[in-house]
């Protein structure tokens, strides 16, 4: 006859009350243990309390707990029979008394049984026990009053068999009926003996017993009431002592207030007037300098400007900064307008920096691994750079052996990425020579150096023919650009000749010069009577054997003397030779 409650079709029709009786039919601590083995249920029915409400014998009968357990109750079958299973437990008496009547009984006696349990209690016991299937019981509970329905006198008649049975019980076994009586189990029985008196028991009937039961806790009641009017008025006389006392002391605490005002106007009776005039001229020229130097710190702050601002400059500058520095690292070409707005910036970078005061801001005036990084990356990718590159490395190992730079490994990599950059665009900027097959162990260079085989060569240079294609743009070297370069490239020249025989730097000039230092002679050509290009072709072709090395990119002169060279040298892997 037992079916789930999913299939029965109780669960959408039970009313509100029958769930909540099983709420409070159950004890917290059950409660507790139906949660934890039903974590899911927990979360959505105690969300919003925290743990240790979740702790309480009384969250479950707050109204929102109640509602939520309400749902979940209606809706869930298989959390429901958890919970039946549970307040049967919790519920033993009703339990084991429906768990001795037959199926029958039960059908023949719904009514009374309902009024004798309640139509809630009744339900729950039976769909505990597995009875909810009789056809009698859905019908029954289908009724429009089953629920409503005041209890009739008439139950008692299914109880009339247990009486009398229970009745000579008692009167064979007195005193085990006494002792069950007296115990806690038997303590709320209905028909507990009173004063150990048996006879006139059966006259006076149960009604006669609840009414003595009645008159005893309204006579309780009544002394109850006595005493809380009793405490009441002793509250209350504590309460208007209390007030005495605030009074008391309010009037108290205001007298010595008036006698301590007194004593203090009373010290300042005998003041010195001319005393008093010296100080307010004092203070008020005290006020005017105050006055005065505020306004002087106003004026500059106006000019110089707070700390706050030029903090919110220098971040500006170096956040714009650096995305000019992942330009020039990740961009093959970069356009003017970067360059001057970079140019515009480490100005104004270093006019904040000249500032007095700076140090409140930057720490410290001297300039980290972190701002010598910077600077390189910052650099232009063109050969002209080539020096400072090297001159930035040699200040940040100075730097670093006296403690100025902690990080001279970041300095380092920075000027070897720089110089990478620098290769790159000399590669790239300019087609292959033609003539790219006679460039005999020109990729090469530093290893014929390192070999010393290169003491045993001749080196002639094209000078103008290197500045212009390493450093000039559209063929023509910036305003006033021509002797800086020319002279820092012959200074690079005159540095590495140590590592041939003899090297030949030649210029077209105005007029004829030559200048001899070392193993090194630079030649300027007058260029009305012959250039540097035909001065190299006759040097070159006088030579008789092969041990001369040649640096131009002219197709002129290396078709000439291409016969008469060991090998040419390609004028970007000597100009990074240079200024390795």
């Amino acid at each position: 006859m037992s079916k789930s409650l999913e299939d029965s079709g109780f669960l959408p029709k039970m009313p509100v009350q029958f769930y909540e009786l099983v709420i409070r039919d159950i004890s917290a601590p059950a409660w507790g243990r139906i949660f934890e083995a039903n974590p899911d249920e927990k979360k959505k029915v105690l969300e919003g309390y925290s743990i240790r409400s979740a702790k309480s014998s009384q969250i479950f009968h707050r109204p929102p707990v109640s509602e939520r357990l309400c749902r979940q109750l209606q809706t869930n079958g298989a959390f429901l029979q958890k919970v039946l299973a549970v307040w049967r437990g919790e519920r033993p008496a009703e339990i084991s008394y429906l768990a001795m009547l037959s199926a029958d009984f039960i059908s023949k006696n719904l009514w009374k049984l309902r009024d004798l349990f309640g139509p809630a209690r009744l339900c729950a016991g039976l769909f505990s026990l597995g009875l909810q299937g009789l056809d009698r019981l859905i019908e029954t509970m289908e009724a429009d009053d089953f629920w409503s329905r005041a209890p009739e006198p008439a139950l008692f008649d299914i109880l009339v068999p247990t009486l009398s049975i229970w009745g000579e019980f008692i009167e064979s076994h007195p005193e085990i009926s006494e002792r069950f009586l007296e115990s806690t189990a038997g303590g709320g029985f209905l028909f507990d003996l009173e004063d150990g008196s048996k006879e006139g028991e059966q006259e006076e009937g149960p009604f006669k017993k609840v009414e003595k039961k009645l008159r005893k806790v309204q006579s309780e009641l009544g002394r109850a009431t006595e005493q809380l009017g009793v405490l009441r008025s002793e509250n209350e006389a504590l309460r208007k002592r209390m007030k005495e006392c605030e009074t008391e002391f309010e009037k108290r605490l205001g007298t010595a207030l008036s006698v301590k005002r007194k004593e203090w106007f009373e010290r300042y009776q005998s003041l010195d007037r001319q005393g008093a005039a010296r100080e307010a001229e004092r203070l008020e020229s005290l006020l005017q300098r105050t006055r005065r130097a505020l306004e002087l710190q106003k004026r500059a702050d106006e000019e110089y400007g707070v700390l706050a601002d030029i903090r919110a400059k220098l971040l500006e500058i170096d956040l714009a900064l650096n995305r000019i520095e992942s330009v020039y690292a990740g961009s093959l070409v970069v356009h003017r307008e970067v360059e001057k707005v970079k140019e515009a910036l480490l100005d104004e970078k270093a006019r904040l920096l000249k500032l007095p005061g700076i140090g409140k801001i930057i720490g410290s005036s001297d300039a980290g691994a972190g701002e010598i990084v910077s600077r390189i990356n910052l650099l232009e990718p063109v050969p002209a750079n080539l020096p400072r590159l090297i001159e930035l490395r040699k200040m940040a190992g100075a730097l670093s052996e006296i403690g100025l730079t902690g990080d001279p490994a970041r300095i380092e990599d920075a000027v070897k990425h720089k110089r990478r950059q620098i290769l790159e665009r000399l590669y790239f900027q300019f087609e292959p020579s033609k003539n790219a097959g006679r460039q005999k162990g020109a990729r090469y260079l530093d290893d014929f150096i390192k070999s010393e085989e290169s003491r045993r060569y001749e080196l002639f240079i094209d000078g103008y023919n290197v500045l212009l294609r390493s450093h000039a743009e559209g063929g023509h070297f910036p305003r006033g650009e021509l002797t800086k370069f020319r002279n820092r490239f012959i200074e690079a020249v005159s540095t590495k000749s140590k590592h041939f025989a003899k090297v030949w730097l030649v210029f077209d000039g105005v007029e004829e010069s030559r200048t001899v230092a070392a193993n090194m002679q630079i030649i300027y050509t007058d260029k009305a009577i012959s250039s540097a290009d035909e001065v190299l072709i006759e040097k070159i072709s006088a030579r008789k054997h092969r041990k001369s090395l040649l640096v131009t990119a002219d197709e002129g002169i290396i078709s000439a003397v291409g016969d008469h060279v060991f090998a040419l040298i390609d004028v970007a892997d000597f100009y990074m030779f240079l200024f390795e």
